[in-house]
């Protein structure tokens, strides 16, 4: 079937559909560069660097000291918009090949329309710019390759690649190999298709072993005792910061309206909210969650579980591919998966982004599930009057919701 022999009706519908997305994706970059702009969030991620001694998420404050000297906020935002860029890249390659995979069929016009406003998506891009976009990035990158790779030897050496990669992104933001390693094993077990048990073994080793001794490193021999010397470091420069105003809803729109204004010293914020983190241990962080508590978290968790449940859903109605038939594919070889599972509990134990945290996971799933559903049968069955109207209402209205701004809610 050819995109042309759509019924002009079900072919005006998807114009419409995209058309929406673009509008409402112009809308959400808009408001936050202009009406609520939140960068002082992600700029402190690049605040440290090696110049004092070897500390966490100190590399990419290092690159840019290294390049761009006394023009910090010049270099942070130009890394800032690099990692939002190459992830939206990366997810317009993802929708390129579930169009142009296979036979073409209208399922696959609503799974790739379905793909941007999934939780990790756009709108993560552009309301959470974690560096881990670049590990996100690096993930997508792997698992379409490994559909691409036939022989061992070229898993072998993607995965090396990969593993390597995570090693470097680990001194960015020592949680990217952790959120990503279940991703990479689901990539090696079922897109690697013929790959032999000791290939895969192999692979997974490679892949996720580099990050974790990165990580380890981090936790052992970086620097504890640095806060002060890293304040000292932290360049002075105004920054919109709307959240200290953002008390109320009626303080929030009296923001957004114009009607007052909030700005902070870069150097200031970051010396009161984030160096201070940089003097606390592993244990320290896991008694300030068990603090927390899990009741205070719940919401959170339940949030991000639920993310994960509709995204899974929504690419098994859209796709036509059952959960269980993909999970079949792991018939076997569950101990890898396990292990890589494994890797995320440190992240829930000393850290309270747990809705990230899930967000991360549905996309180490959601990816793999999608690029497996694009090579199988079913998505080329036609969809129902039905699949169409709940496909077309779920979309319109996701791309209104910044479902990937939801960092933590609930805690």
């Amino acid at each position: 079937m050819k995109y042309a022999q759509l019924a002009d009706k079900r072919a005006r519908v998807y114009v419409l559909v995209s058309t929406w997305l673009v509008v409402w994706g112009i809308w959400h970059v808009y408001f936050v560069e202009a009406v609520f702009p939140n960068a002082i969030l992600w700029l402190h991620y690049y605040a440290a660097s090696y110049e004092f001694g070897f500390v966490r998420r100190g590399l990419g404050g290092e690159l840019i000291r290294m390049l761009t000297g006394d023009h910090f906020f010049a270099g942070a935002y130009t890394v800032l918009w690099t990692s939002i860029t190459v992830w939206l890249i990366a997810l317009a390659v993802v929708v390129w090949l579930i169009l142009s995979t296979g036979n073409r069929s209208e399922r696959r016009i609503m799974l790739a329309l379905l793909v941007p406003v999934l939780p990790f998506a756009f709108s993560y891009a552009i309301y959470n710019p974690h560096p881990e976009l670049f590990g996100m990035t690096a993930l997508v990158a792997f698992s379409i390759f490994l559909t691409r790779a036939h022989t061992s030897r070229t898993r072998v050496i993607l995965s090396t690649l990969y593993g390597l990669t995570m090693a470097v992104l680990a001194l960015i933001h020592e949680a990217i190999p952790l959120e990503f390693a279940l991703g990479a094993v689901l990539a090696i077990i079922v897109l690697s298709k013929n790959a032999t048990g000791a290939t895969r073994r192999i692979c997974t080793a490679l892949a996720i072993g580099p990050g974790t001794v990165s990580v380890l490193l981090l936790a052992v021999v970086g620097r504890r005792d640095i806060a002060d010397q890293l304040c000292a470091h932290i360049p002075h420069g105004m920054v919109e910061n709307p959240w200290a105003v953002a008390t109320t809803p009626q303080r929030v729109l009296d923001y957004i309206f114009g009607r007052v204004e909030s700005h902070a010293d870069y150097h200031d914020w970051v010396c009161e909210h984030v160096t201070p983190w940089f003097n606390l241990d592993w244990i320290t962080s896991a008694k300030l969650v068990a603090v927390v508590g899990f009741r205070a978290l719940f919401g959170a968790f339940l949030l991000g579980l639920l993310f994960f449940v509709a995204t899974t859903s929504m690419i098994r109605y859209v796709s036509a591919v059952p959960v269980r038939t993909f999970f079949a594919e792991l018939r076997g070889n569950l101990a890898l998966p396990v292990l890589a599972s494994a890797l995320l509990v440190p992240l829930f134990i000393t850290a309270v982004d747990w809705t990230r945290w899930w967000v991360m996971i549905t996309l180490d799933v959601a990816i793999v599930y999608i690029l497996y559903a694009i090579d199988r049968p079913e998505i080329e069955q036609p969809p129902s009057r039905r699949n169409v109207q709940v496909f077309v209402c779920v979309v319109l209205v996701l791309a209104v919701i910044p479902t990937g701004s939801a960092n933590n809610i609930g805690r």
